[in-house]
């Protein structure tokens, strides 16, 4: 990637993002937690990103980033637009990257995470934003979006493009807590965390 490309897709997103109409739904979730609240999960499905980056920009969110090269080109743009970024995956750097989410979290940090990132399976929730929650007490909050007229790019997520002025719907839901108890079972918190974000896809949709 050459150093120009960063700065024409920064201003390509611009561009684009400009015109998005935002609807917020469960604004009251972020009550205490958004934005200089207690450290939080944010976490949404791969697909979902794009209208997110643009709408938290600014806010000093740290971003996990896997280390792929479209990944790469992902964490200059987001760092332009005023993320910090952790590099790694479940797959590759998996355990660096949750120590560094955790030391976010202990540092006051609010961070995001795709669930079903960097590879898939499409929407279905992995353990690594069950793992950070676990490990810090830090809650977990489900993100979804929805947006019309838009495009889907032919990838493995069907990754969502907003139109130029579409009408974007980011809807959040209630925070995800987990206790002592769940320690014991963390696919049976990853299944509890993908309820929720099954749910706010579904309240996004509509």
């Amino acid at each position: 990637m050459t150093g120009w490309e960063e700065p024409v897709l920064e201003h390509a997103l611009r561009a684009l993002a400009s015109g998005w109409r935002f609807e917020i739904v469960g604004r009251e979730h972020l009550a205490g937690i958004h934005p200089a609240g207690e450290p939080a999960i944010w976490v949404m499905w791969h697909a979902h990103f794009l209208p997110l980056l643009w709408l938290h920009r600014d806010e000093g969110t740290t971003l996990l980033i896997s280390r792929h090269q479209d990944g790469e080109r992902f964490a200059r743009v987001a760092s332009r637009l005023g993320y910090r970024t952790l590099r790694g995956s479940s797959s590759r750097g998996g355990a660096t990257a949750l120590l560094g989410l955790i030391r976010s979290l202990q540092g006051g940090a609010q961070v995001a995470i795709a669930a079903d990132g960097p590879r898939g399976p499409k929407e279905r929730a992995k353990l690594g934003a069950v793992a950070a929650a676990l490990s810090t007490g830090a809650p977990i909050m489900p993100v979804a979006v929805s947006a019309s007229p838009a495009w889907r790019l032919r990838s493995w997520d069907g990754f969502l493009l907003p139109a130029p002025w579409a009408r974007v719907r980011v809807t959040y839901g209630p925070p995800l807590r987990f206790t002592s108890r769940d320690r014991g079972d963390r696919h049976l918190a990853a299944r509890r965390l993908q309820a929720r974000l099954d749910q706010v896809s579904c309240l996004a949709a509509h």
